[in-house]
This record gives structure tokens, sequence and C-alpha cells, in this order.
């Protein structure tokens, strides 16, 4: 959708198209909403501003007025939350084919293990157009892995704790872990 965007990295997952329209969309909702906020504030503040001589009348509610703002920010929040909730476990769900790689969280290091037996530290190394699945642990402290060019959320290995995060047909040949 946008390929040729320059404030957008390259896609390394097929998940960051659906990552990047949900940003753009809440960047537009947001956008608009503080532009009718402010509209509203200055058209209001001129017809409504104080004037000698003219007393101010109270008004009623209006429950369809009332009704209609209530609802439609409801609809939109609601529109948010499940789109948000659909790519979450789109991320977090990983393909039943993909390749495992055990990681182990340790003091200045990540050591793992590929399902066939080879290992490495401090790198992973996948094919191209592979789905990876990242089954990962921590020996001591809680650490943090985050992949960036996936638009992967951070994800915290803790002590004791199984973890998972899966990245859906990388496009880089290796991550470097830290």
């Amino acid at each position: 959708m946008f390929d040729n965007f320059p404030l957008w990295p390259q896609r390394a997952s097929t998940i960051a198209g659906n990552v990047d329209a949900l940003y753009i969309f809440l960047l537009i909702v947001s956008g608009l909403m503080t532009l009718l906020i402010f509209v509203c504030v200055v058209f209001f503040a001129a017809k409504f501003r104080h004037r000698p001589g003219v007393q101010a009348e109270p008004i009623e509610g209006s429950t369809p007025l009332e009704l209609t703002w209530s609802i439609i920010p409801m609809g939109v929040f609601l529109v948010i939350f499940f789109w948000g909730a659909a790519v979450y476990f789109q991320e977090r769900t990983p393909p039943h084919d993909a390749t495992e790689v055990y990681v182990v969280a340790k003091q200045w290091m990540w050591k793992l293990e590929h399902a066939e037996g080879q290992r490495e530290i401090n790198e992973l190394h996948v094919p191209v157009g592979r789905d990876v699945k990242m089954i990962m642990t921590s020996q001591d402290a809680i650490h943090s892995f985050m992949c960036p060019p996936s638009a992967s959320s951070r994800t915290s290995c803790r002590p004791l704790h199984r973890g998972m995060v899966s990245s859906h047909q990388a496009g880089h040949v290796s991550f470097i872990l830290r």
C-alpha cells in the first residue's frame, strides 16, 4: 500500500502492511478529531462570546445529541479495538509449518538452537521467505527482544517463563540479537 512512502522502513514481514494500515488509520482519526475539536472551540467561542446587555439563557440537554456523541465515538473505538486485536492475534499466531528456534537469554548473550541442532550465539540466521517461530526463555533476568524490520512488538523473556515470538516470512537472512 505504502511501499514508496519514505517514513516506513522496508517490510521484512507479511504482517507489516496490516500494522502500517492500522497505524495510518489511528493517525487519520486522531488528526480529524483534533481538527474537529479545534474548529468547534473556535466557532462556539465566537458565536457564544459574552455580549454586554445580553443575558445568558439556560439550556436543557438533548437526548438525541447526547446519544449521537456517545455512540459514534464508541463505534470508532470498537473498530480500533477489533482491528488491533485481529492484527495482534495474526502476529502472535505462528503458522503451522514455521521453523522452530529455541532461544535462551543469558546475561550479555542470546543462545539459539535450531530444530535441526544447529546452534548460534547472538545471531539468528533464517532462510528468506521462511516462517520462524522462536520459543524463548531466560536464565537470569528479564530480557527484551525486538525485530524492528518485521514491525513486531517488543517481547520480554522472563526467568522460568516460556515465551514465543513468530516472524511471518522473514525477508532478511539474519537477525542480530542483543
